[in-house]
């Protein structure tokens, strides 16, 4: 029985092959450069591991070998270092370049002088390296290899300068120049592989001679910690004054220019994960804000694909039927949700879990924050809600309740933190575009694609892995699917007062009628959104009702300069805004209404549905962008209409000012 191969070997290009990540102009040119440039000189391909410095090597290699004009020699660096110290692994690599150079010598005499050379010095290394090993200083071993005894380091460049003249001159086969490569010095142990580097150099001075060495920088800042100590601002030029005293080109692997939707689409078809090309730009987007642009990383991502799709075989009886009947999702939607959650497993491991536990990532809230992090985001309360400010008025990724829980769970975890922002654009554009048709069933979506992957899930918790629920029918599977439940829920937990049962449902109706595209969430607050903005909010109280009275949550117009609605019998305002205290302007876009009684709200209904509609007419793309928007923190201080440059300013003094006129209680329409 004849099986299709699956799967995707973790091997570089050999050179040879098709380049689907549109790098072959960038080994064009560093071939051409290497057939032109004077000798002698070190070029140091950097990237970092998996990046394709290898597959870059071998391209550079085939180009070179087309004709008969350069000596190329191969080293990995990797296997010669095995079990050995620094000096024996030098020793291994310099008697491997004087084999490959000599060949092709025809000289016995200068064959046999050298390959002597070689091996007394080989012996002379094992000699130092035992000596190393027992506590020998690292000084005392590098002054014996690059003394001037017959056996040095010094003495045989010597020997490597006279074979590389006699093979770039000699009458038969001629070679112009001798290139090396040098790769897997990244998969060394750091401070043995600049130890190895700080010996080659000595050798790395030889006319005729091009050296290419595959090298990942930060092994070399890590290697380098013991000599100069953490990498500062300050020591930074010492680290690249190492480097740059072996390196004389230094050439970085271009990861920002690979064709990565080209190149994953080739291995989506390879894997008959898709049978057709997704579009390049949708492909790369995921992955830039996930996994990130390494091959390396992305063959680990198709290996996960290519077992999940064999399951989806099994499961279904066939291995070219992957979606059951009842699946809520099809065709390409689907592919791209599974690619996109397989995305987010890989990257987010932590993020990944949560979704498991909690399908609708739109329900997530400060309550869900705290189940993750139990508030240590907020050790440093002051400095924290300062970030989450400037990450709120930055722009669109944070201004919903879900994004701002991200951002809370993302903040203890410097790594998650500094990547925040594609993570929540990463669940947006699931929710935005991929199942915006979804809207009432989101979480039955996601939940019914998340089966799919815990066959390739690394569990971060301590929890066992549980079977997603059974998908039950609208707002049966979640106690605050809508709007009747979440009702309920407040019943249960705050009690009820029929006066505020009578306010909500009125309310409830009139939104409804009013404005027919809104959508829902219910959670803490029953929230209504317009063009992805939540314009009205209502804070349930209970049997307190009478006491507190129940809160709407509105947003600015900025036609009435952003004062709010001055309503007889209605609570109006929003917060009082204090000098130095950063987090008491965190809703300045909005405010409140507040009502004690359905009475207030019946007497006041035609000047309430005003204020509503006001706030919802904020919500369009052209008045979005004229929002009030204020940075306030120990560091900034900004204060911006947007409808006029009368009061734009970031001047302190000015923003406080602008601050305690604008956000007053007192500010309000006349």
């Amino acid at each position: 029985m004849n099986h299709q191969s699956i799967g995707i070997v973790d091997e570089p290009n050999p050179g040879d092959q098709p380049d689907k990540l549109d790098i072959g102009r960038h080994a064009t040119a560093l071939s051409e450069f290497i057939q032109r440039a004077d000798t002698p000189i070190t070029i140091g391909i950097q990237g970092e591991w998996g990046s394709g410095k290898t597959s870059l090597l071998n391209s550079i290699w085939n180009k070179l070998d087309q004709g008969n004009e350069y000596k190329q020699i191969w080293i990995n660096s990797w296997e010669n270092s095995l079990l050995c110290t620094p000096e024996e692994a030098l020793m291994k690599i310099i008697s491997e370049i004087l084999d490959n150079m000599l060949d092709s010598d025809i000289d016995i005499n200068r064959k046999e002088k050298i390959k002597n050379a070689a091996t007394g010095l080989m012996k002379g290394a094992l000699r130092i390296g035992a000596t190393a090993a027992l506590g020998a200083k690292a000084g005392q071993v590098t002054e014996e290899l690059l003394g001037t005894e017959e056996n040095s380091i010094k003495e045989l460049r010597h020997q490597l300068v006279d074979l590389s003249a006699e093979v770039r001159g000699r009458a038969t086969n001629p070679y112009q120049k001798i290139v090396v490569y040098v790769d897997d010095l990244d998969r060394i142990e750091p401070r043995d592989a600049v130890r190895i580097l700080e010996l080659l150099k000595n050798i790395f001075n030889v006319p005729g001679c091009v050296f290419v060495l595959a090298i990942d920088y930060q092994v070399v800042i890590k290697g380098l910690e013991g000599k100069f100590g953490k990498r500062t601002t300050e020591n930074e030029w010492e680290f690249r004054a190492f480097f740059d005293k072996i390196i004389q080109l230094p050439f970085m692997m271009p990861m920002g220019q690979y064709n990565i939707g080209m190149y994953v689409n080739d291995l989506l078809k390879r894997i008959g994960f898709v049978d057709h090309e997704i579009e390049g730009s949708v492909i790369e987007n995921i992955i830039l804000r996930s996994i990130g642009g390494n091959p390396r990383s992305v063959k680990r991502l198709i290996n996960s694909l290519a077992l999940i799709t064999l399951f989806e075989g099994v499961e279904d009886g066939s291995a070219d039927e992957g979606e059951s009947e009842e699946a809520l999702t099809t065709g390409d939607t689907r592919k791209l949700l599974l690619f996109n959650l397989v995305c987010l497993q890989i990257a987010y491991p932590e993020i990944y879990d949560l979704l498991v536990r909690k399908n609708d990532f739109r329900e997530w809230d400060d309550a869900t924050a705290f189940e993750v992090t139990q508030r240590k985001e907020e050790a440093e309360k002051e400095k924290f809600e300062r970030n989450l400010q400037d990450a709120i008025d930055s722009g669109p990724d944070f201004d919903e309740d879900w994004e701002q829980c991200l951002y809370r769970i993302c903040y203890s975890n410097l790594r998650y933190r500094n990547r925040v922002t594609e993570i929540s654009r990463l669940l947006s554009f699931i929710k935005d575009d991929l199942l915006q048709e979804f809207e009432e069933n989101l979480g039955d979506a996601i939940s019914d694609v998340l089966e799919e992957t815990t066959v390739t899930s690394v569990n971060t918790s301590d929890e066992p892995q549980k079977k997603q629920p059974e998908r039950a029918g609208k707002g049966q599977r979640r106690l605050l699917e809508n709007f009747e439940m979440w009702l309920v829920d407040k019943h249960q937990t705050l009690g009820s007062s029929e006066e505020e049962l009578k306010l909500v449902n009125a309310l409830h109706e009139t939104i409804k009628e009013e404005f027919p595209n809104a959508t829902e969430k219910c959670h803490g607050d029953w929230s209504v959104f317009l063009n992805g903005h939540v314009f009205f909010s209502f804070r349930y109280v209970g049997k307190n009702f009478g006491k507190k009275g129940s809160g709407l949550g509105l947003t600015k117009h900025h036609r009435t300069d952003y004062r709010v609605p001055n309503i007889q019998g209605v609570e109006c305002g929003a917060g009082k805004f204090q000098r130095e205290k950063y987090s008491s302007i965190r809703y300045h876009q909005g405010y409140g209404l507040g009502l004690k009684s359905f009475e207030v709200y019946e007497n006041n209904k035609d000047s309430i549905m005003e204020a509503i509609r006001a706030s919802a007419d904020m919500m369009t793309d052209e008045n979005w962008r004229k929002r009030l928007k204020i940075a306030y923190t120990a560091e900034k201080a900004s204060f911006k209409t947007f409808d006029s440059n009368k009061h734009d300013t970031d001047d302190r003094s000015r923003v406080e000012e602008l601050c305690e006129e604008y956000l007053s209680p007192d500010y309000k329409q006349s």
